[in-house]
């Protein structure tokens, strides 16, 4: 091995939400050895080179917020786990993914560092990091490098893996934040699923889960397609059109999406003329015949391509013909044309798959803590199940579709979170999530509409992922109460002095529990109108600013027994805290908490979840 050398020892794909960023990205365990001796200034004609390479990296702003701050730190000086990441990021730029998040920290190791980059599509950013690293130590050893190559087999790489034009469309309209519609990809053919579970609706290039296999069928049958469409008293070829001499009528792409015209183009012309955007030109008679074509047919997105003298002007003062509609019509032709009034065309598809401001999202449930986690995502589970909810739970147990357990072991991870996600019979989702997954896989979710933290114990460090103080700690568990949505809840244990520090840190509201109701924490959150869950007089109380009810006596809870444990009465607090942020009606939060009831030995017939063979470990 070279005396100055940089080495990946280990890659850690982090598929959501992580300590780092919302985003998904690539951690990157690196140990740059004898470098870590030579920062950047200090090795002849370093800067020079790198920035011939890559000349874009004077854009790169970095801890100065302005351009050029990163070829400043260049200069001043700095080490190759920093100019890796800068690198690895400006290479999946060229590539044609924009990648603008990163990081690099020191792990207490000497000369071993964290690079993190966010990785929109991991295999593209994997080659992002290998290059970035080639060219770093090409740029220290002053060798050659054949940059043209580099960006070209990235290029390469980027093409076989992004989504096509269409689809990606469709899918930055859903995921801006003024949608906040959550995506997943499904398959590398541009097979999409949009919103989660029950809701989520499904894209497939310029089609989507409502473009009927008949309608597709009928579009591509010409004959079929003009006979229908003449049936509805719309215009079309007949056999004289199509044998008559070159026609000097206009042709023009009118795209309707849910019966509604969303863009027109004029089509390149005889004389090599370009398309041009006409949508403020069409007529309302012109736009009503295509968006009628377009139901004859039956399809829900459509290119309804006309042969007209004047697209402003109504179908009946003119000798105007429908030549076609075209089933999967190139969305990106119109964009590339669109004026800039002109209604953006992905969000049009995605209003009308999503109508009224809806986001396609699923009640989701993360928990998250030290202690307690699975038992409170059982007792949620059933609240949602009593509330008619079919609800998807991946906790240390297994994978729960409703009562039905799907798969042993534990499931508590991302891959069985993302398929409850992804299963179109699940109402509500209920995902445990240990400090591990949340260090090296991420969450399995963008965004959840309630966050339990159970409590966290400080001293628990994370050594295999470099976590060894209780700052890290807290950083780890505070990523479950990041993602809450403003319309969401955080629901935290008001006795954990750790988990209190995050209440500042959620979007939305936050609801405190504990067995003590004169802790100044919920005291001073009740003053000031919020909601808290605690136990007074034998009694389970909900409280809400200065209003208080009795939710039932402890003693007709079977799960807590004769002398519940502490660790037991913080279980129930919290899923009945997490009940309530979720809306469960009371009646339901008292039949669940009368009936629910695990034997930490014995799972028999007796046992209300016995059906679906729970096997909890209790520590009273």
């Amino acid at each position: 091995m070279k005396s100055r050398d940089i080495r990946f020892l280990k890659i850690l794909s982090i598929r959501g939400p992580n300590i780092w960023t919302y985003r998904p990205v690539l951690e990157a365990l690196v140990d740059i050895g004898e470098l870590e001796d030579y920062p950047s200034n200090t090795l002849p004609g370093f800067v020079d080179r790198l920035c011939e390479w890559l000349p874009t990296l004077s854009e790169h702003r970095c801890s100065y917020g302005e351009e050029g701050g990163f070829v400043r730190r260049l200069q001043e000086g700095t080490w190759p786990g920093h100019i890796l990441e800068h690198v690895a990021l400006e290479l999946q730029n060229i590539a044609g993914t924009p990648g603008g998040f990163g990081r690099a920290r020191e792990t207490g190791i000497r000369g071993v560092y964290k690079v993190v980059v966010q990785a929109w599509h991991e295999e593209i950013t994997r080659a992002c990091l290998d290059a970035a690293r080639e060219l770093v130590m090409a740029a220290i050893d002053n060798t050659a490098y054949d940059i043209d190559a580099t960006h070209a087999h990235l290029r390469e790489i980027a093409l076989r893996y992004l989504l096509g034009s269409n689809t990606a469309i469709i899918v930055d309209a859903a995921t801006a934040k003024d949608r906040g519609i959550p995506a997943i990809r499904l398959s590398s053919d541009n097979l999409v699923q949009l919103g989660y579970g029950s809701l989520q609706r499904r894209i497939w290039a310029a089609q989507t889960d409502r473009t009927g296999a008949i309608a597709q069928g009928i579009a591509r049958d010409s004959e079929l397609s003009s006979h229908l469409l003449a049936s509805c008293g719309l215009p079309v070829l007949d056999p004289d059109d199509v044998l008559s001499a070159p026609d000097e009528r206009q042709p023009y792409r009118l795209l309707v999406v849910g019966g509604k015209l969303v863009a027109a183009s004029r089509m390149e012309t005889k004389d090599g003329g370009v398309a041009v955007d006409v949508t403020d030109q069409v007529h309302p008679a012109m736009a009503a015949a295509a968006c009628l074509a377009a139901r004859v047919i039956g399809l829900d997105i459509a290119g309804v391509d006309f042969l007209v003298d004047d697209v402003s002007l109504p179908l009946s003062s003119q000798n105007a013909v429908i030549t076609g509609v075209v089933e999967a019509p190139c969305l990106i032709a119109h964009q590339q044309l669109a004026s800039v009034d002109s209604p953006p065309i992905g969000r049009a598809i995605v209003d009308h798959l999503f109508p009224n401001g809806e986001t396609g999202r699923i009640p989701v449930v993360g928990i998250t803590g030290n202690g307690g986690v699975t038992e409170v995502a059982h007792w949620v589970t059933e609240f949602l199940r009593l509330s008619g909810k079919f609800t998807g739970l991946a906790c240390g147990d297994g994978l729960f579709l409703d009562r039905r357990k799907v798969e042993n072991g534990d499931c508590g991870n991302w891959r069985c979170a993302r398929q409850i996600l992804m299963n179109q019979s699940v109402d509500a989702a209920v995902i445990e999530n240990s400090a591990e997954v949340i260090l090296g896989q991420g969450l399995a979710y963008d965004r959840c509409q309630v966050a339990v933290v159970t409590g966290i114990d400080p001293d628990q460090h994370y050594s295999d992922y470099y976590i060894e103080t209780s700052e890290q700690v807290f950083t780890v568990f505070r990523s479950q109460v990041d993602v809450v949505l403003p319309s969401g809840v955080a629901v935290l244990n008001a006795a954990d002095p750790m988990v209190v520090e995050m209440a500042p840190l959620c979007d939305g509201e936050v609801i405190f529990f504990a067995a003590d109701k004169d802790l100044p924490v919920l005291q001073e959150h009740r003053k000031r109108g919020g909601r808290v869950v605690y136990f007074s007089g034998g009694d389970l109380i909900l409280g809400n600013g200065i209003e208080e009810s009795i939710l039932l006596p402890l003693a007709r809870i079977p799960f807590l027994g004769g002398q519940p444990s502490a660790e037991r009465l913080k279980t129930v607090l919290a899923a009945v805290a997490a009940a309530w942020a979720l809306d469960v009606a009371l009646h339901v939060m008292r039949t669940g908490a009368e009936t629910f009831s695990i034997d930490p030995i014995d799972n028999t017939e007796s046992n209300t979840m016995a059906p679906i063979s729970v096997s909890l470990t209790f520590n009273p």
